[in-house]
């Protein structure tokens, strides 16, 4: 099992305007080896289920067949080109309960634990460019 843990994400919170929504962005998230399930906790290092804050799967590519250069995902496209299969994907996760549930944070600090469906192939499935804390009014 992978265990991921952010920098510290500022909590963006006004007294005039509390936020009603919370979500994780995980943005440029790769899905190209078997499927995994990431479950999510704010503040607590060691994951705890019943402290769980979200938790997402991925239904990953698996395998390539193709011919050589065949899973590559190009890096131009054209106007009417379908993405490629293996492109990055961008997941969002509710945390609102979770986030409501620290009342006096400023900032929380994501812990993730990736556990692929086929650890024996890829012991960290979690990998992506950027995560992102954002509160709606």
């Amino acid at each position: 099992m992978q265990r991921w843990t952010s920098d510290p994400l500022a909590v963006p919170r006004d007294a005039a305007a509390p936020f009603l929504h919370a979500d994780l962005e995980f943005e440029d998230l790769e899905h190209d080896g078997p499927s995994f399930v990431v479950r999510l906790y704010l503040n607590r290092p060691g994951g705890a289920e019943e402290a769980e804050a979200g938790h997402f799967s991925v239904f990953g590519h698996g395998e390539c067949w193709g011919d050589l250069g065949h899973c590559d995902v190009p890096t131009t496209a054209r106007a009417f080109d379908r993405p490629h299969p293996l492109t990055p994907i961008n997941i969002t996760v509710d945390v609102t309960d979770a986030l409501a549930a620290l009342p006096e944070a400023e900032e929380v600090t994501v812990t993730a634990l990736a556990q692929s469906l086929e650890a024996d192939r890829q012991a960290e499935p979690l990998r992506f460019k950027r995560l992102t804390l954002v509160t709606y009014e």
